[in-house]
Order: structure tokens, then C-alpha cells, then sequence
């Protein structure tokens, strides 16, 4: 199973512009990945574990495991290219 989590904050302009975008080009092309959007103000606990110290932040997971991490800048195309690359994968084991 493939997980995007998106960490985004109230005060993160960037998140508002980015983060509706995203998650619209994801559930278009991959429909079948988890998709979790976390507050950092609100999962402060969630955010901590996951080392997140900055926003936006994006992680990709594949099966419970950290594939790939994005952060602060960084553009809508990579991450669909990232998660293509890891459905290839899962699709091949």
C-alpha cells in the first residue's frame, strides 16, 4: 500500500496554494494511494516522530516504510513522478 501524508499548517501560505493542487493531481492519477493530511499545529506528537521541522513537507511511504520525503520547495510533477516510480515497483514484486 502506497501513503502520501502531507504536513501542512495554518500559517503556511504556501500549503494553501500547493497543497489543493496536489492532492487533486494524486487522487486523479494514483486513486488508490492513501492520502492523510496532517496539521502540525494539531498532531504536534505525529509531526515530531516524522522529524518534520519545516512546511510544507510531503512523505511517501510504501508498505509502513519512509520511500520518499519532500520539503519546502519542491514541485507537484516530482511527486507524481516519485509515486509513479513507486507503484512500478510495487506492481513488479
Amino acid at each position: 500500500m502506497i501513503e502520501l501524508i502531507y504536513f501542512t499548517g495554518k500559517t503556511c501560505g504556501v500549503c494553501k496554494v500547493l497543497k489543493p493542487k496536489l492532492l487533486e493531481a494524486v487522487q486523479e492519477n494514483f486513486p488508490e494511494v492513501k492520502i492523510r493530511v496532517v496539521d502540525v499545529e494539531e498532531e504536534v506528537e505525529f509531526t515530531g516522530q516524522s522529524m518534520v521541522f519545516t512546511l510544507p513537507v510531503v512523505i511517501l511511504k510504501a508498505d509502513d516504510k519512509e520511500m520518499y520525503r519532500f520539503a519546502r520547495s519542491f514541485s507537484i510533477y516530482e511527486v507524481l513522478q516519485k509515486l509513479e516510480r513507486l507503484q512500478e515497483i510495487q506492481n513488479e514484486g
